[in-house]
């Protein structure tokens, strides 16, 4: 069903549709490594503080992730945030999305939280969290 259709039926029912979240409530912005082997994304919505996750070719659906706050980990994931299409950041050139920072390299990905100075590194060939 889709999120109008969800509002209608909210609206319908007398439940305020400020209980349905809307896509201004979240912030998505996806990046690739030049070499297409990395995807990336940051992310952050009214339950989720700023966080980035990256995948790695062959990760067989493992992923890293890291918040604002927290040392970066290594999880299992079911879904993707590869998208041929995101914007590519070139080598030797970084961006940020609040307090994350990420970098390219020809050897891999870098992101740090510029509060916790906690981060990952990854490439294909292996992954790092400090």
């Amino acid at each position: 069903m889709s999120r109008f259709r969800v509002v209608l039926a909210l609206l319908a029912t007398g439940v305020a549709a400020t209980a349905v979240p809307t896509a201004a409530d979240a912030a998505v912005r996806t990046f690739r490594s030049p070499s297409g082997n990395l995807g990336c994304q940051f992310y952050s919505d009214v339950d989720v503080s700023r966080q980035v996750r990256c995948e790695w070719k062959g990760g067989n659906d493992r992923a890293m992730v890291l918040d604002e706050t927290r040392k970066g980990k290594r999880i299992k994931i079911t879904d993707t945030v590869f998208d041929p299409k995101a914007k590519v950041l070139a080598y030797g050139k970084s961006t940020t999305f609040g307090r994350l920072k990420c970098t390219s390299r020809e050897s891999g990905i870098t992101c740090k939280s510029l509060r916790s100075k906690h981060g990952f590194t990854v490439s294909v060939q292996k992954q790092r969290v400090f």
